[in-house]
C-alpha cells in the first residue's frame, strides 16, 4: 500500500511540473474567441511613467536668421540650368503686351515672373522636334524621343495635349502614354510634397503682381542685374522663374523612422528638431506595424484603429502615430497626415499610441512608420 501511495504522489508531482512547463511555453498573447487579445497570464504591469525620448537624432534649431531688407528693384532669378541669381535690376519697370493692350508694371509691384515658351524659341523648337520624332521611321529614334519627353516632366503637358488627337497614329499613341506617365508623376509629387508640384509651361509669359495676374509678351527680352558677382545680363528665355524675396524663412525638412519599440508608454522618438510656439509643422507618415496581441495577421497604419483598443479613450486609437512637443507636452494624434501650429516650444517627439495593458515590454510590435517632417518657422 505504501508503495502505491508513493507512486501516486510521484505521478501527481510530475503532472504539476509538466503543467508548469507548458504554461511557461505558452505565447504571451493569443487570440481570444472573438478575435480580441487575451492578456498573458503573467505579464509585467504597464508603466505609468513615460520614459524620456530616444536621443538618436542630434538636436537642431530651425533657421531663424534676421530678414535682410531688399531694395524695390531686387529680384531672385531661377534659371533653367538650375542656377539662382539675386540682385537689383537696372530697369524700374517692365511692359506686358496683352490682348487687351499694353501694361506697364513697376518692378517693386512684381511678385513673380514666369516666361512662356514663346520667349524661349530654342526650347520650344526642341520640344516640337521630339514630338515629331515620335513618328520617325526608326524604332530607336521613336523610343528615345518618348523617353526624352517623359523626362521633361509635367512642364510639357500642355504642349503634348496639342498632339493628343494627332492624325499620325504613332504620335497619338506615344503622346497618350506619356500623358498617363506624367499624371502618375504629378500625383506622386502631390503625395510627397504638394508645394513641389510643377506647373505646366504655357506659350505666353505670366506676371503676378501685388494686385493681379496677367499673361502676355514681356519686354525687354534681356535684363541686366547687379549681383554680388558684378553686373550680369540675363535673357528672358533663360529664366525659369523670377520672384521677389520676402520675409519668409526657409523650411527645415527631415525623414525619420518610428518602429515598434517606440511605444508612447515606453519611450518617444526624438525628431531632433527644436521648434518654437507658432511654427507650422507638417507631417506625413506611411508604413505598418504588426499588432501582435491581436495575432500575426493584424496590422495598423499610422491612423491606428479602434478595434486595437484606445491609447486615449475615444480619441486616439491603438497603433496611431502620436506626437508631443517637449518631454511634458500634451500628446496628440498625427496619423497619416497632419498640419498644425506648435502651441509651445521644445523638441518635437513621435511615438505609437497603444492601449495601456498592451504597452509593456512583454509585447513586441514588428514594423515601422516612415515619417516625413517639415517645419516652417513663424
Amino acid at each position: 500500500m505504501r508503495i502505491l501511495v508513493a507512486a501516486a504522489l510521484a505521478a501527481a508531482w510530475l503532472a504539476l511540473v509538466g503543467e508548469a512547463r507548458v504554461a511557461q511555453a505558452q505565447p504571451r498573447a493569443i487570440r481570444g474567441g472573438f478575435g480580441g487579445p487575451v492578456p498573458p497570464g503573467v505579464a509585467p504591469a504597464a508603466s505609468s511613467d513615460v520614459k524620456p525620448p530616444d536621443k538618436d537624432e542630434p538636436i537642431v534649431e530651425v533657421p531663424r536668421g534676421p530678414v535682410v531688407e531688399l531694395g524695390p528693384k531686387h529680384l531672385r532669378m531661377h534659371l533653367l540650368d538650375g542656377s539662382v541669381i539675386s540682385g537689383d535690376l537696372s530697369i524700374s519697370e517692365v511692359e506686358v503686351e496683352t490682348s487687351f493692350g499694353k501694361l506697364v508694371v513697376p518692378i517693386d509691384k512684381i511678385r513673380s515672373l514666369r516666361p512662356g515658351l514663346d520667349s524661349n524659341p530654342k526650347l520650344l523648337a526642341h520640344i516640337e522636334g521630339l514630338i515629331k520624332g515620335l513618328s520617325d521611321d526608326d524604332y530607336k529614334t521613336r523610343e528615345q524621343a518618348h523617353k526624352d519627353l517623359a523626362a521633361m516632366g509635367v512642364k510639357i503637358r500642355n504642349e503634348l495635349q496639342r498632339f493628343a488627337a494627332d492624325e499620325n497614329a504613332e504620335i497619338k499613341r506615344h503622346v497618350g502614354e506619356i500623358l498617363k506617365e506624367l499624371e502618375e508623376q504629378s500625383e506622386q509629387q502631390a503625395d510627397d510634397d504638394p508645394s513641389a508640384v510643377e506647373q505646366a509651361w504655357i506659350r505666353l509669359d505670366t506676371l503676378v503682381t501685388t494686385e493681379f495676374t496677367v499673361t502676355g509678351k514681356v519686354s525687354p527680352q534681356a535684363f541686366q542685374i547687379s549681383s554680388k558677382y558684378g553686373p550680369l545680363t540675363i535673357q528672358l528665355g533663360d529664366i525659369k522663374e523670377g520672384e521677389r524675396q520676402t520675409a519668409v524663412r526657409e523650411s527645415l525638412r527631415r525623414n525619420i523612422t518610428i518602429d515598434g519599440s517606440n511605444i508612447a508608454q515606453r519611450s518617444f522618438k526624438s525628431s531632433g528638431i527644436r521648434v518654437q510656439a507658432g511654427d507650422k509643422i507638417s507631417i506625413k507618415a506611411d508604413g505598418s506595424v504588426v499588432m501582435s496581441p491581436w495575432g500575426s495577421n493584424a496590422a495598423a497604419s499610422p491612423d491606428g484603429a479602434p478595434n486595437y483598443g484606445w491609447y486615449v479613450p475615444n480619441q486616439i486609437p491603438g497603433g496611431a502615430l502620436v506626437a508631443r512637443i517637449g518631454d511634458k507636452g500634451t500628446v496628440f494624434k498625427v496619423g497619416r497626415q497632419s498640419t498644425f501650429v506648435a502651441k509651445n516650444s521644445g523638441v518635437l517627439q513621435l511615438a505609437i499610441g497603444m492601449q495601456a495593458e498592451y504597452a509593456n515590454e512583454g509585447y513586441q510590435y514588428p514594423g515601422q512608420y516612415q515619417v516625413k517632417l517639415r517645419v516652417d518657422p513663424k
